[in-house]
């Protein structure tokens, strides 16, 4: 039976073109073309108003370095560059900055335009994730109440042991100089006020860390910082080291000095507590050797490494790749969120890192790429005018 081409014959003709220009200039996600330096040269009324520009005047002929913000990591547009230099899609996650100064998130996919086989320009898709957002960061917040939850035995350690050495120190000097006309030890009494001073600023580390720790974010972004690896590691077992000691668990740190990271403190120390403390439950039960080995090294590139490994049994090769599945856990009911491993790989890539995991003869490795610095001042690149 032929097909019935009535209705089809019936059809306005439309102007292609017209249609086209109707379709970008409506459309509900923000479109953007620049040109192959990324020069901005189109954008349709959502990009106006996802960035609050008034009129395509301000943004045309000017670089997407417009609406950068300082929070979305040099890595990023770098990798970017590279995809659609290379001819590929390029698609991610960024934070830009509107007009007004306000954090917009967006999900961008950059296409290249071609003309007779070479590109002539980009064009740019983005969706607006503030809401999204808003529940990662909920979420977020959770998973740290959580992980603050299980901190509880370790913090009244952390606490207790310099309090009783304070009570202790202070006794002695009390009763020293309550008796004026006895002979003072003056370096016995140095030393036990230093120890009294040195009590006090771990137990002032502990709780400032701690406030640190499970303060809310709030919506105006996160806080980025720049910090050595061994901070960021040392500073990760604040609350814990005492449960792993306990429990016989060694801890064995080969730490590269002088290895800076630019990123969110409280973010980053996360990853290193989920992975502790996930360590520390598969331990439970255990006998015979228990080690927890973190390592960082530095690449010529300024590409930092951490290798977490510990021996506390593996993971069985039918579960290793869901371990960053949101909600897995291989943990007892009401023992594991099974948000961990997820929030932490997200924690990673959106620093511009990638977290792996592998795991045999009863050992399992997390590897940890971030972009790293090699001094404390190297300044960020700026990909956006390339």
């Amino acid at each position: 039976m032929a097909p019935d081409t009535s209705k089809t014959a019936s059809l306005p003709v439309l102007d292609t073109l017209a249609l086209l220009d109707r379709a970008f200039t409506q459309a509900d996600y923000a479109i953007n073309i620049t040109n192959n330096q990324g020069v901005l040269i189109k954008v349709n009324q959502a990009y106006l108003d996802l960035y609050k520009f008034t009129s395509e005047s301000e943004v045309i002929g000017k670089t997407q370095k417009l609406i950068r913000s300082p929070h979305t990591p040099d890595s990023i547009y770098k990798d970017m560059w590279q995809t659609i230099l290379s001819g590929t899609t390029w698609r991610g996650n960024l934070n830009n900055i509107a007009r007004d100064g306000s954090e917009v998130f967006v999900h961008l996919t950059i296409s290249p335009v071609r003309e007779n086989g070479e590109i002539i320009g980009y064009m740019g898709f983005s969706l607006d994730r503030a809401q999204q957002v808003l529940l990662e960061r909920e979420l977020f917040h959770a998973n740290k109440l959580v992980v603050l939850a299980t901190m509880g035995a370790g913090l009244a350690h952390e606490l207790n042991n310099p309090l009783a050495s304070i009570l202790l120190d202070a006794e002695y000097l009390r009763d020293l100089f309550a008796a004026p006309e006895s002979s003072i030890d003056w370096p016995t009494a140095s030393l036990a006020a230093n120890s009294v001073i040195n009590g006090v600023e771990r137990m002032k580390k502990v709780l400032e860390h701690l406030l640190m720790y499970s303060r809310k974010e709030g919506g105006g972004g996160l806080k980025h910082s720049t910090l050595t690896s061994t901070q960021l590691i040392e500073d990760s077992f604040l609350f814990l080291e005492r449960q792993l000691r306990s429990r016989g668990i060694a801890v064995e740190l080969e730490l590269e000095d002088n290895a800076f990271i630019h990123g969110n403190r409280t973010q980053l120390e996360s990853v290193i507590h989920n992975l502790l403390a996930n360590s520390r439950d598969a331990f439970e039960g255990r006998k015979g050797e228990k080690f927890i080995r973190i390592t960082t090294r530095q690449y010529e590139n300024g590409r930092l490494e951490i290798e977490y490994r510990d021996n506390a049994g593996g993971i069985s090769p039918s579960l290793l790749p869901r371990v960053f599945e949101p909600f897995f856990t291989t943990k007892k009911e009401l023992e594991g969120t099974g948000l961990g491993l997820a929030i932490s790989q997200k924690i990673v890539v959106e620093h511009g890192g990638t977290i792996t995991c592998e795991s045999e003869n009863g050992e399992t490795a997390f590897h940890i790429h971030l972009p790293g610095r090699k001094t404390e001042s190297t300044p960020e690149s700026d990909f956006l005018d390339e």
